[in-house]
């Protein structure tokens, strides 16, 4: 079992080294592995630098993976930090 769901990326600034660090913190408060995939490449979200380096912008919808024992709580809380525009705007 596994969850993906797809996340528009709302924030201005896309996601840079402030929104990373947002979202690894929150991201390895799971036990789930958490990734994104993009142009079919993985990047870890419980690594700033594999968030970084997604290069995701200002509207980019995102294919989110969560894959582990307490997917569907992290699956919620990554969504509700997209939806909060990780608290920028």
């Amino acid at each position: 079992n596994m969850i993906q769901t797809e996340l528009t990326v709302q924030n201005q600034l896309g996601l840079h080294a402030r929104v990373a660090s947002y979202i690894v913190r929150q991201a390895k408060t799971f036990s789930s592995d958490i990734y994104i995939n993009k142009n079919e490449k993985k990047y870890d979200l419980k690594s700033a630098i594999g968030v970084i380096t997604a290069n995701a912008k200002y509207q980019d919808t995102l294919c989110v993976v969560f894959d582990g024992p307490d997917e569907q709580a992290a699956s919620q809380a990554i969504t509700q930090l997209f939806a909060q525009k990780f608290g920028e705007e």
